[in-house]
């Protein structure tokens, strides 16, 4: 900023000091034509009584001048001149300052002499003999004047540039010392220029809100950091907990029949439920597994061109027989269409609402997987007549781990991580997910694909 105040403050003195040089050039110049019109004028009112009394005579009895000295009779003829002789004269009667002379008593012209070859100044007054005395003299002196001066003026000028070059670095530095020593956090009256305390003060107003916005960002982040903290650690204890239990059944019924208390004909019965809690602990392994590769995008699966409909049709041949232990009607309806994804992720997605739509039914209820195109994309609908979930519930059921029931969830079966699963899988699929659920009429679950 400094350097730009700097350049225009020069530029500004050079401009002033350049236009000074001219209208002073040019006002001298006219004075100078005027003093040499005045000299000339004041020497012909000089020589006038002389040559009115003794004629050419007077004028061959002086002695040398710079000037041209001319007498020019009533007809033009020249009488006398002082640096040519008359007779090689030609008429001068149609010069411009002989006619004016003729008519008003005196006359002037300034152009190039014919035989002097040279810009000439010219000065006539008409005699009481009816006879005109005409002085003259070179232009040449007014050029003169300009080039000897033009080294002291150019020095001059050099002089005052730098000055002005000085003065515009103090300047520019005073005018910028202001600005560079400003504070926006403390501006007070008088410390800053009038023009710009409105923008001094509007840049400390946004100055004040990145601070506040900066500040409330941390704060959500540590909020979000104790929240994911606190999340990790009710993780932990579900996962302690939910494993702990098939563990502690696997270990209980083995101790049983390892200690020998149990009879030949009641192992297998034993070897059932050893099997059956492995089982369980696998599928939540497997479960835990599944959501912490969709947490960290670890899925190593590429994406491609998927029918909804026909995986959703896939998905409940794999249920028809629990859905006949419940005598439950299964149906698929609407249209083909398809969206792009991960075949592995967006099965288990759909195995997992159906498979919860399933378990939770009443018997002889219905579950209906609906494929569509609306105006906001591609949807599969998932819905059922089952027990429903209640308004509290329905915020916390994707959680990981949350059972709205956790008697009769025990009961059903399943891992609690299900809808968990659900939500992740959307999320990385990009499909929004809604819920729409009433105690004792069913649940509806909608995936959405937007479409461009």
């Amino acid at each position: 900023m400094t350097k730009r105040i700097f350049r225009s403050i020069l530029c500004v003195s050079a401009a002033v000091l350049v236009a000074s040089l001219i209208i002073t050039m040019g006002v001298l110049y006219g004075y100078i034509r005027v003093q040499q019109r005045n000299e000339l004028e004041d020497e012909v009112m000089y020589l006038t009584p002389g040559v009115e009394e003794s004629g050419a005579e007077y004028l061959e009895k002086l002695g040398e001048t710079d000037k041209r000295i001319t007498l020019i009779d009533r007809d033009g003829t020249v009488l006398f001149d002082n640096q040519a002789a008359p007779d090689s004269m030609e008429n001068h009667g149609d010069r411009e300052e002989i006619r004016e002379a003729f008519l008003t008593g005196e006359g002037q012209a300034t152009r190039r002499s014919s035989s002097l070859s040279e810009p000439t100044v010219y000065y006539a007054r008409l005699l009481n003999s009816g006879q005109v005395l005409r002085l003259s003299g070179s232009q040449y002196r007014v050029i003169t004047v300009f080039a000897n001066l033009l080294y002291p003026m150019c020095a001059v000028c050099l002089l005052m540039i730098l000055l002005a070059a000085f003065f515009a670095m103090r300047s520019s530095e005073k005018i910028v010392e202001p600005i560079n020593r400003l504070d926006v956090e403390d501006v007070k009256e008088g410390d800053v220029y009038e023009e710009i305390a409105p923008l001094v003060q509007k840049i400390g107003r946004q100055k004040e809100t990145i601070t506040n916005q900066v500040l409330e960002a941390q704060r959500q982040q540590r909020e979000f950091e104790d929240m994911k903290e606190q999340m990790r650690r009710e993780f932990t204890a579900n996962v302690s907990h939910e494993l702990k239990t098939p563990l502690t059944s696997i270990s209980g019924f083995a101790e049983i029949i390892k200690n020998g208390f149990v009879k030949q004909e009641d192992i297998p019965g034993f070897a059932g439920k050893i099997f059956e809690e492995s089982q369980r602990l696998i599928v939540l392994v497997n479960d835990i597994i599944k959501i912490s590769q969709l947490d960290e995008g670890g899925i190593p699966y590429d994406k491609e061109e998927i029918d909804l409909y026909e995986m959703a049709e896939e998905v409940l041949d794999r249920l028809k027989e629990p859905a006949k232990k419940k005598n439950l009607n299964l149906q698929i309806l609407g249209e083909h269409a398809k969206i792009r994804g991960v075949r592995l992720i967006l099965d288990e997605v759909i195995y997992n609402l159906c498979d919860n739509a399933v378990k939770y039914n009443r018997d002889n209820g219905t579950v209906i997987v609906r494929v569509k195109r609306d105006r906001r994309g591609i949807q599969l609908v998932v819905a059922d007549t089952g027990i429903g979930i209640s308004k509290e519930h329905q915020d916390r059921v994707f959680e990981r781990f949350y059972r709205v029931d956790k008697s009769h969830s025990k009961a059903i079966g399943g891992t609690g991580l299900g809808l968990s699963i659900v939500k992740h899988g959307a999320a990385f699929l990009g499909a929004a997910l809604e819920l729409d659920s009433r105690p004792g009429e069913g649940t509806v679950i909608t995936l959405t694909w937007k479409t461009a």
